[in-house]
């Protein structure tokens, strides 16, 4: 009778609560309203140090940079209606424990409180590691901790902490990372805005063994191509659990790479992505790590071909993967089996036919012909092998692709293009033009295939269903611009176009550059100035308009 009699009691207790402060599950297991670990402004400067000049001014005006700046962020995140509820799941093994206090502070100092966090230990045999996650860091009742008695690897122990999950919503977070201190603040208010939402990721920088930070990683929008030359997603990454649930979780078999199996397949549900243009993840390197030292988990990159060869072969694509060689580990190429030659059409444009007719004789050789792909291509332009416009074509029998172009060099071996970029007023940069070719670039932009918004108006190849979709180039625009408009309203038809590295050209005339063709610019800017105010796509807001290395924007 007693314990009846306190269980109505505690009910009531309970009832009597603001309903924001709890997650409604059964057992109301979930009581979010704790006393929240508050930073002082000593650790916030200290989280906030960059060993980078560069970045030190950036992070200067971008990061929570006092306490009261955390409290007023705090304050506005507690008397959320309805906020949205968020499982933070975290396999750990042997961690150092200073290292997993950290990660600990980060989560417990976010200004957002209502959160779940499952630390799954995966049979730690490391002293410390089990009394730091025994101690009273973990006293919060929004934390559990699950101890497993042998170790089963971060798969199977990342998936126990997904079956524990509540939040409609799990983020990732690796043992011995950061959050930054209002990440799941900016991820609440997205899901908030757009409730139908499937996953969510950020840009990340990396800490160094000092916990320094710098290695800024500023990504683009959900690209998909993109995605098949690497995890470029990585961390900050949040799913809605259903589909972690219809997904099966992680697999076993992809163990050191098993982000990028799950996003990969995840990616063929063809979800709705918001990306978060914000560092709200510190990726720690030290030496064991695959951050620092390529050597140290060589089995993960080969896992990354196997996922990437999986998925190849559940998507029907004739083709197999790769790392790229003599460059990052991690970042691959796709050797698809290109189509039948009697399936490209050739459209080849003299100097004249650029300048003056390019729309016109276009559309004419195009009316011409039924074949599915059409490369459009300057006859100062030479393809570096005799089958790199049918490999570039391959690319076009991907779902969802519609347009492919690829790297352009001049005769002296410089870069000329490899994928333009709009700046918000509608002009065209064009980045590492001039670069030796064996730059690297930013995010490996040289050598990696992706999405982009520009491709080269001299050498592309069109998908003809896109083409007919479209019903052609707009009969306002006669130079080259009609292709870039055309390649605009492809994106917003739901067709990507990319850019692919690996199908090389030889430039021996002079390069394109969009304001030369004046009348033709300034009515593409007119159209299409508002629309891009926001910026391209797959370009980081971060970045530095007309920077062509791709610097910071301070």
């Amino acid at each position: 009778m007693q314990s009846h009699y306190l269980q109505r009691v505690i009910r009531r207790l309970f009832a009597a609560l603001p309903k924001a402060l709890l997650f409604t599950q059964p057992n109301w297991q979930w009581l979010c309203h704790y006393p929240a670990v508050t930073p002082t402004d000593t650790l916030l400067q200290k989280w906030n140090t960059s060993c980078w000049e560069e970045y030190q001014r950036w992070l200067s005006k971008q990061s929570l940079e006092t306490a009261a700046d955390w409290l007023l962020r705090h304050q506005a995140d507690l008397h959320w209606k309805n906020p949205p509820r968020i499982s933070i799941v975290t396999p750990v093994y042997n961690t150092r424990s200073e290292v997993l206090y950290e990660c600990m502070l980060s989560v417990r100092m976010q200004t957002y409180p209502y959160w779940q966090w499952i630390l799954v230990d995966d049979g730690s045999t490391r002293p410390e590691t089990l009394a730091l996650l025994r101690s009273g860091v973990c006293n919060d009742p929004r934390i559990q901790v699950i101890f497993c008695e042998k170790s089963q690897g971060i798969s199977m122990a990342t998936n126990r902490a997904i079956a524990e999950a509540k939040g409609d919503y799990v983020v990732f977070l690796d043992h011995d990372d950061r959050l930054a201190l209002e990440a799941l603040s900016l991820i609440a208010h997205e899901i908030d805005a757009n409730p139908q939402v499937d996953i969510l990721y950020s840009d990340r920088d990396m800490l160094s063994e000092d916990g320094e930070r710098y290695l800024h990683l500023f990504k683009p929008d959900w690209s998909p191509e993109t995605l098949l030359s690497g995890n470029y997603i990585f961390h900050l990454l949040c799913y809605k659990r259903d589909l972690l649930n219809r997904l099966g979780g992680l697999r076993p078999e992809y163990d050191g790479s098993q982000d990028y199996d799950l996003i990969l397949r995840a990616a063929e549900t063809k979800p709705t992505v918001l990306h978060i243009a914000k560092i709200l993840y510190h990726w720690r390197q030290h030496s064991a790590s695959v951050a620092l030292n390529d050597s140290a988990k060589e089995y993960a990159f080969q896992a990354g071909i196997c996922a990437l060869n999986d998925t190849l072969r559940r998507r029907g694509i004739n083709g197999d993967a790769q790392e790229i060689p003599d460059f990052w580990r991690g970042t691959y190429q796709l050797n698809l089996a290109p189509p039948d030659k009697n399936t490209l059409q050739i459209i080849s444009l003299n100097a004249p036919q650029c300048r003056e007719q390019y729309a016109a004789f276009i559309a004419h050789e195009i009316s011409r012909t039924e074949r599915p792909y059409i490369a459009i291509i300057s006859d100062a332009i030479t393809p570096t092998t005799s089958d790199t416009l049918l490999r570039l074509s391959a690319w076009l029998m991907l779902d969802d692709v519609g347009l492919a172009t690829g790297k352009i060099i001049n005769t002296q071996g410089a870069l000329d293009s490899i994928g333009m970029v709009y700046n918000q007023d509608a002009s065209l940069m064009y980045p590492y033009r001039n670069f030796p070719q064996t730059e690297p670039g930013y995010r490996g932009v040289t050598h990696i295939t992706r999405n982009i918004s520009a491709p080269y108006p001299t050498c592309v190849i069109i998908r003809r269903e896109v083409w007919q979709q479209l019903q052609g180039f707009k009969p306002t625009l006669e130079g080259p611009h009609a292709l870039l408009d055309f390649a605009l309203r492809a994106l917003h038809s739901g067709w990507r176009s990319v850019v692919v590295p690996q199908c090389v050209f030889i430039q021996s005339g002079v390069p394109f550059v969009a304001d030369a063709f004046t009348k033709d610019d300034t009515h593409f800017k007119q159209v299409w100035a508002a629309t891009l105010q926001s910026g391209d796509p797959y370009y980081n807001p971060n970045l530095a308009q007309n920077s062509p290395d791709m610097g910071l924007d301070i």
